[in-house]
């Protein structure tokens, strides 16, 4: 299968799940298990791999960023998700601790 299709469609995928998150939530909430999960977040498990994947997701854009010429602003917005993902992360810690 040609990488260009693959990649096309999955965006298109992707952004269609990225839309549902809300109606996710809105399903869950009708059905009494919204606050249900909640409990589920307080799990230090849960945390670390959350900040785990926070930090693979900055190494993926900073790798994707020095490794390939982008555009001007596609590398200002690489880098501003980056020192924002950094950021939520550190403020994480602080608020909630390892």
């Amino acid at each position: 299968m040609n990488k260009g299709i693959v990649s096309s469609v999955g965006s298109v995928v992707l952004a269609f799940l990225a839309t549902q998150h809300h109606n996710l939530h809105m399903v869950l909430m009708a059905l009494g298990l919204g606050t249900a999960g909640l409990s589920f977040l307080t799990s230090p498990l849960v945390r670390y791999a959350m900040y785990a994947l926070s930090m693979v997701a900055m190494g993926v854009t900073l790798q994707q960023l020095r490794r390939h010429w982008h555009f001007l602003p596609l590398r200002i917005a690489g880098t501003g998700s980056i020192l924002l993902t950094a950021g939520l992360l550190v403020w994480s810690l602080t608020q909630f601790a390892l």
